[in-house]
């Protein structure tokens, strides 16, 4: 995974943000489209967070 893409996941709001404007076109709403990046956002920087707590080794 790019280091971009890592950054972004960290910070499930910045990446809302980034990811409401293509959802602007796509359903041509703006309330529609923040609401539906906000939740994959966050929905996608829960499963990158988990995937990173299971990869590490428990000491």
């Amino acid at each position: 995974m790019p280091d971009t893409m890592k950054q972004l996941l960290r910070k499930p709001l910045a990446f809302a943000l980034l990811l409401s404007l293509p959802l602007w076109v796509v359903f041509n709403n703006y309330l529609v489209a923040i609401m539906v990046a906000l939740l994959v956002a966050f929905l996608l920087s829960m499963c990158y967070a988990l995937y990173i707590l299971k990869k590490r080794k428990p000491d």
